[in-house]
């Protein structure tokens, strides 16, 4: 029962990748003449290369992601080339990319694979202590100081050969990334992610301002006539100049000057402290350490705390390697709101 069952999941994956190849084939029987592709040929684990491929789009670390030897995986990528005739990777001056073909059949093969993944969790439970799935994570460095040390404290301990890439992606990106298999979470604020993507709100976050120590007109308390006129550090990763306050302030007729952004929360205390610049920035970095001369001050204006938020596509919502690796983030999110409350 259990064979038949994969069997049939493996075949339905597949019909799903010749129907994407086959179509690709019609829109271009002018100018090729090709037979469609025999399903007795494909290898599943030509289609866990594929998707490795795909993903890493290099040769080597394809291979380290399968635990297999360089030239094992360049023969599995000469055998896809000759079944699906198409280059799938090739060099250019920006490293190897995929080619139109391959990108057009990424999306079915993952979807194919991720079929076979659902079929063998039903029938079998996840063992976070035999488990050596690696996680793609797409976040920031407030989240990877905050959240990741005791994420990977607690997985040496029950998941020791599971492993974790964190990755810094542009909040354009990222919806892209998780529907394309490329990442499997994203802990962030993205308030716009289409349907397909699922999201959990993890621990709130409030702001509060840095401030030099050896401030000339800053004492020990800030106003908002104070806060407009100075100079500001804004932490952002959209890649510019203008942030949320930015646009609060817009409403309010008034604007301050920012004088230089960049996407690292760990940096700012450090500027600040030897410059006149103001930095806004979440209270919870703020007080992680006792930064040396600076001074933390409340806004001196009300605005509303933001939620990071963890992103995951709706596929994976019954893998269950997938609902542990979450479950544990979110037990870790609710022991840091706990701490914040005691720390109130």
């Amino acid at each position: 029962m259990l064979y038949r069952s994969l069997q049939a999941t493996i075949v339905k994956g597949c019909d799903s990748i010749l129907q994407v190849h086959n179509t690709y084939i019609d829109m271009n029987k002018k100018h090729i003449q090709e037979q469609a592709i025999n399903l007795a040929d494909i290898d599943l684990n030509l289609l866990v290369a594929f998707d490795a491929l795909l993903s890493e789009r290099s040769v080597s670390e394809a291979a380290s992601r399968l635990g297999l030897t360089q030239p094992a995986m360049s023969k599995r990528l000469a055998k896809l080339r000759q079944i699906l005739r198409d280059d799938i990777l090739v060099r250019t001056s920006e490293g190897m990319q995929p080619t139109e073909r391959a990108m057009d059949l990424a999306e079915p093969i993952q979807a194919a694979l991720r079929l076979v993944e659902s079929a063998l969790d039903s029938h079998f439970s996840f063992q976070p202590t035999h488990s050596n799935r690696i996680f793609r994570i797409a976040t920031t460095d407030l989240v990877a100081v905050v959240l990741i040390p005791e994420l990977i404290r607690r997985l040496q301990i029950s998941a020791p050969n599971l492993s974790l890439i964190l990755r810094v992606l542009h909040r354009t990106e990222i919806a892209e990334a998780i529907d394309a298999g490329k990442i499997d979470l994203a802990i962030t604020l993205l308030p716009d992610a289409p349907p397909s993507i699922r999201r959990m709100a993890l621990f709130e976050e409030r702001y509060v301002c840095l401030v030099s120590q050896n401030h000339p007109q800053i004492r020990n308390s800030l106003t908002l006539e104070q806060y407009v006129s100075s100079p500001h550090i804004l932490i952002t990763y959209t890649g510019d100049l203008k942030g949320g306050i930015d646009r609060m302030l817009d409403d309010r007729g008034l604007k301050r000057k920012v004088v230089a952004s960049f996407p690292y929360h760990l940096a700012a205390p450090f500027i600040v402290a030897s410059t006149n610049c103001i930095v806004t920035l979440s209270e919870q970095i703020a007080r992680l350490h006792d930064w040396s001369g600076v001074k933390i001050l409340p806004l001196p204006f009300d605005f509303t705390p933001y939620w990071e938020t963890m992103l995951w596509h709706r596929r994976d919502d019954r893998d269950q390697s997938h609902q542990w690796l979450r479950n544990e983030i979110i037990t870790i999110a609710s022991e840091l709101s706990i701490d914040k409350q005691n720390l109130s």
